[in-house]
């Protein structure tokens, strides 16, 4: 059994529930010109719409091409990959022109297009991230493996054109990865020629 909701009748006075006009309300401290009590209140004011989508209603008989996604809108455009006719809201303009959302998902998957790319992994950065680190515990013997960490970094930003690393950044990280690996064995192989 569905639970009834009240039907919202407006603003009321938190206190004695009168009737608040909209343009009295502000953000912070108010009172009621009924009860004379006051109130804290936040007045939240959406932000409107950017997109104007046209139903086919308003369209009119002439124009009742509809949205491949949204029955009741009323077509724009074509996405310029597949053809299929979309909204406004399905609408995504990218360097290559409008496209659908399957389009999109689908570039964006394939990273056919740079544009349709939501995510960058800059190998170099990485590496030199790793390589410090490795520096900074070389002494504890985990200059080991954060160096191997780092090479594998390393070896991907060579592989990858996309890394906003300079070369020279990931050459220095590659040089102190093998630091690291080369100070870690150092420290263990004087600590078993002491023993």
């Amino acid at each position: 059994m569905a639970i009834p909701r009240p039907a919202y009748a407006g603003l009321h006075c938190p206190r004695c529930r009168a009737p608040l006009p909209e343009a009295q309300l502000h953000d912070g401290a108010n009172v009621c010109l009924q009860c004379l009590g006051d109130f804290e209140a936040r007045v939240f004011h959406p932000p409107q719409r950017s997109a104007r989508v046209l139903q086919l209603a308003q369209s009119g008989p002439e124009g009742g091409v509809s949205c491949a996604n949204h029955a009741r809108n009323a077509a724009v455009a074509a996405c310029d990959r597949c053809g299929l006719l979309i909204c406004s809201l399905c609408q995504l303009d990218v360097e290559s022109g409008k496209l659908c959302p399957s389009c999109f998902e689908r570039l964006s998957q394939d990273e056919g297009a740079d544009t349709t790319k939501t995510r960058f992994r800059d190998y170099g950065s990485l590496a030199g991230i790793w390589a410090f680190i490795g520096l900074l515990f070389s002494a504890l013997l985990l200059g080991i493996p954060l160096g191997i960490i780092s090479l594998y970094y390393c070896i991907k930003a060579f592989r990858h054109s996309e890394s906003r690393s300079s070369l020279a950044f990931v050459i220095f990280a590659l040089l102190l990865a093998l630091a690291d690996i080369f100070i870690s064995i150092s420290i263990l192989a004087s600590f078993f020629n002491h023993r």
